[in-house]
């Protein structure tokens, strides 16, 4: 699929990365110009963002919620004004790929955590299941009300990688799907749209250790 080929008013995932620290934005197609897409000006915690930095790379996400999601990848973003108007204009060098988010690599932890969301800002207590750098599945022994499905707040702490001190792992996600567990509770499967640094060797050691022990 080209990026030609998307709609006005489809909704995106740009994936921004740089260093250690990976953030997923939306955007919104504002208009096709050939192989040029404008975007509506994206935001991030209300700013304007800056994509010219040579050291950010992009993936955009493409998602119908009936095939496997679409990715473009090398993406660069510049800032563009058409018809006195200002946009982000997207470009891509090659057609997209799809992308199986489930083929990277994931833990199994199994370890208590806090699930924050507007209405429980105190935290509700989960029990986190697995993780990888794109994801994350829980299990809330409460429903999780679908106005609050695109921001949560996760947060849990690990013994296993330093024996002097625990490492404390805090992620936002967005709910992709969910299932009713026979307890009465609720399984959820995640994106992650937002991580800290620590995130990505914490995943790595996770599983080399557990190669290891194989």
């Amino acid at each position: 699929m080209k990026l030609s080929e998307l709609k006005k008013g489809q909704d995106l995932t740009i994936r921004c990365k740089f260093r250690d620290m990976l953030v997923d934005m939306k955007a919104v197609v504002a208009d096709i110009r050939g192989e040029v897409v404008l975007l509506n000006l994206i935001r991030h915690e209300n700013q304007i963002v800056d994509f010219s930095s040579p050291n950010v790379h992009l993936i955009t996400i493409y998602e119908d919620g009936l095939d496997m999601p679409k990715a473009w990848t090398n993406c660069k973003i510049q800032r563009r004004t058409v018809d006195g108007k200002e946009y982000h204009a997207l470009a891509a060098p090659k057609p997209s790929v799809r992308v199986n988010r489930r083929k990277v690599p994931r833990v199994v932890l199994n370890l208590p955590g806090t699930l924050k969301v507007t209405s429980k800002p105190m935290g509700i207590d989960i029990n986190v299941h697995d993780l990888c750098v794109n994801g994350i599945g829980f299990e809330s022994p409460v429903k999780v009300e679908e106005q609050e499905h695109r921001h949560l707040q996760i947060e849990f702490t690990d013994e296993t990688i330093d024996e002097d001190e625990e490492t404390e792992i805090k992620v936002e996600a967005r709910v992709v799907w969910k299932r009713e567990l026979k307890n009465g509770g609720f399984f959820y499967g995640c994106r992650l749209t937002h991580m800290e640094e620590n995130l990505g060797y914490y995943v790595a050691e996770k599983i080399r250790r557990e190669k290891n022990q194989k």
